[in-house]
């Protein structure tokens, strides 16, 4: 029969324009996915070229010390912060898990900073979507933690996946 009083979930459209402004704001991210749940975000970042065990092993152990003294320095003690690698055939995947709670637009991107300088030529970047209007940039970024402060103020339902598609930034309500 049919259920006329049941609820779609509808997705919080500060979600939704969080993933879609770090997309913006950051070219070197090819994939942002937010977890409701477990308030969590993941931040993916396309490579592609041949790499070492010890390559990722350096990389990783890097990235995750730069963000620790960034986590001291801000006095972000309780940070909690996943990184991991997944792939094969020359095209891999730096996956970082963040938690939602502390989370800034400096640490976004100190860390796009690092995984650039890091991995170089053999990260993938979507130079088409990206600006270099500098003004431009300051608003989305200031836009960007606007949207990071509403999230941590209000609750979001359900799961959903941020990724570049050609030209366009697309996000999914899982």
């Amino acid at each position: 029969m049919f259920d006329f009083f049941k609820k779609e979930k509808k997705t919080n459209p500060d979600a939704s324009r969080l993933l879609a402004s770090i997309l913006v704001v950051y070219p070197t991210i090819q994939s942002v996915t937010y977890d409701s749940e477990d308030d969590i975000l993941e931040l993916s970042f396309a490579l592609n070229g041949k790499f070492s065990h010890d390559d990722f092993e350096d990389s990783l152990k890097y990235v995750a010390e730069s963000l620790e003294t960034l986590h001291y320095l801000e006095n972000l003690y309780a940070a909690t912060i996943e990184l991991n690698v997944e792939g094969i055939y020359g095209t891999y995947f730096l996956n970082v898990r963040r938690d939602m709670a502390t989370l800034t637009c400096k640490e976004l991107t100190l860390l796009t900073e690092i995984v650039s300088n890091c991995f170089g030529d053999k990260l993938i970047e979507d130079c088409e979507g990206s600006t270099s209007d500098e003004e431009y940039m300051v608003e989305q970024e200031d836009y960007l933690e606007q949207c990071l402060s509403n999230m941590r103020q209000l609750r979001v339902e359900g799961k959903l996946f941020g990724v570049r598609e050609q030209e366009r930034v697309v996000i999914y309500n899982r």
